[in-house]
Order: structure tokens, then sequence, then C-alpha cells
């Protein structure tokens, strides 16, 4: 027995450690396969150890109540704890909260922070939301500079996919209505974030 227990500490140390997309995967297999509940222990272990990527999936297990009763504000609680952590998903996840008012009262100005937040840790479809916002000026100013930057980063961005063609033409689209200064000074903030 003592082999056992030393055996689970020693796996769920190393899966603390482990590859984020290696949670990701076992956790879409094991849901695809039906084993909710062996998914939703394998999480909540995880997120005891304050693991950013398991704490993010058990939110959004909760959000969609996939095999277990639909939570949004404990999902939101767990995106926050999970974006505390340095998750740009969950930031992005509390953003997608904000704007519709799903779990919390609705507020643009929180949505563009944590859109902001997601963007700036790299995340291509929190570059690409902020970068629409600030373009429509969606509860809050326009901002077509700072559009420019985060639409030019999300049109880079293979996190996207897809969604990439649409982030390039959006930008394009915001750059055609910048002087070319501005396009300039965003093209040498972008050099400095490569640096």
């Amino acid at each position: 027995m003592k082999y056992i227990v030393s055996f689970v500490f020693i796996t769920l140390g190393c899966l603390t450690q482990a590859n984020s997309s290696s949670i990701e995967t076992y956790t879409y297999h094991h849901l695809r396969l039906g084993n909710t509940a062996e998914v939703f222990q394998f999480l909540k272990n995880l997120s005891d150890f304050n693991n950013s990527e398991a704490l993010f999936l058990l939110g959004m297990m909760y959000l969609n109540g996939d095999g277990i009763p639909q939570n949004i504000p404990y999902a939101n609680t767990l995106f926050e704890k999970s974006a505390l952590l340095g998750n740009a998903a969950a930031y992005k996840a509390l953003a997608d909260s904000f704007l519709s008012g799903d779990g919390v009262e609705q507020d643009l100005k929180m949505a563009l922070s944590f859109y902001k937040q997601s963007a700036d840790l790299g995340y291509g479809p929190g570059q690409f939301n902020c970068g629409i916002m600030l373009k429509n000026g969606d509860g809050v100013p326009v901002n077509l500079p700072l559009a420019y930057y985060y639409l030019c980063l999300a049109s880079s961005n293979k996190d996207l996919d897809d969604m990439q063609l649409d982030a390039a033409v959006c930008r394009d689209h915001v750059g055609s209505l910048l002087t070319s200064i501005e396009r300039q000074d965003v093209f040498a903030k972008i050099g400095r974030l490569k640096n």
C-alpha cells in the first residue's frame, strides 16, 4: 500500500510539471471516450496542486456542463485562478464571460482588460478579440493604432489556424485607416517585442 500511495504522489507531482498539451490531450481524448468522471477526477487532483492548465480545463468542464452540472460562476472562479497563474487561455475565457455577461455582470472594460492580458501573453485568440474590440469601440474607446498592433500580432499567430486570414483582413482594413507614421510606430513596437 505504501508503494501505491508513493506512486500516486510521484505521478501527481510529475503531472503538475507536465507539458500543458499532454494534460489537454489526455483530457480531450478521455472526454471523447465518455470518461468524464475520470477526467474530472484527474483535473481536480491536478488543480489541487494549482496546475494552471488543469484549472482552466476544469473551468471549461463547468462552463459547458461536460459530464458535471453546469456552473458558470464557478467556471469563472477557476478561470481566474488559472489566469493568475499565467494561463493566457484562462484570461481569454474570463474576457469572454465579461463580454457576454456569462456568470458575471457584463463589463466591457473588464473584458478588454482580460483580452489584453491574454494577448500580451501571446495568445492568438486574445490578440484577435482585443484588436476587434479596439477597432469597433465595443464599449471602449476606439483605438485604431492599438487595434492594428494586436491584429498584426494575431495575423502572424499560429494559434489562430484558419482565423489568421480573418485577422489579416481586419489588420489590413485598420491599417488603411492609419497614417504611415502610425503604422511605422506599430511596426517599431512589434520589433521591440521580438527583441
